[in-house]
Order: structure tokens, then sequence, then C-alpha cells
């Protein structure tokens, strides 16, 4: 099954990093319930930078993507209301086609 992976990077500023993490687990942990198609997320802390999180979701399709982001889901992100006292510059969004790989050897 090849699905569509969406990462939108933000870049906190510093000394908000938990409070970000705490707010941003929370609003999205209703989503699997609240988007059909959302496959699989997660959200992402870079050990050498912890101000550089992403927000990293798998959708079954297109159609999955347009219900949670709307038409323009390739290039507008989401946020939550006031995100932007949290970080330093916009999202940066990303899109990536998933490929599963045949591990039974054949």
């Amino acid at each position: 099954m090849s699905v569509i992976v969406r990462v939108s990077e933000a870049h906190v500023r510093d000394g908000l990093e938990g409070e970000f993490l705490t707010r941003l687990r929370d609003l999205v942990s209703s989503f699997p319930d609240r988007y059909e198609g959302l496959v699989r997320h997660a959200v992402l802390v870079d050990l050498a930078d912890p101000r550089r999180v992403q927000y990293v979701s798998e959708w079954a399709d297109e159609a999955a993507l347009v219900a949670y982001a709307g038409e323009g889901w390739r290039t507008d992100v989401v946020t939550f209301p006031d995100e932007e006292a949290y970080l330093t510059g916009p999202l940066v969004l990303r899109h990536h086609e998933s490929i599963e790989i045949d591990t039974a050897g054949g």
C-alpha cells in the first residue's frame, strides 16, 4: 500500500519547547477519530536540536488529505490558534510518497 506522508516542520522559540509539545500533542491526539484516512501520525523532536519539531502524518490517499487540509493541501499548512507565538518562522511543509519494501525476499 502506498501512502502520502505529510511533514510539517516547526522551529520553536527557545524556552517554549515543552509548552509547544504539550499543546501540539493535545491537539493532534484526536486526529485519528476526526479524520478518516489518517493511517498513522507522530511528533518527532530532533535530538540534536529540540527546537526543531516535526508533525508527520501518513494518509491513505489524496481525498483524505483534502478532508484534513483542504484543496490546497500541497501548499497550505495547518496550524493551531496562536501557533506563531511559539515559532521563529512559518512552518515548512513537505509531502512524500511512501513505498513499501518487500521484506519477504521475493
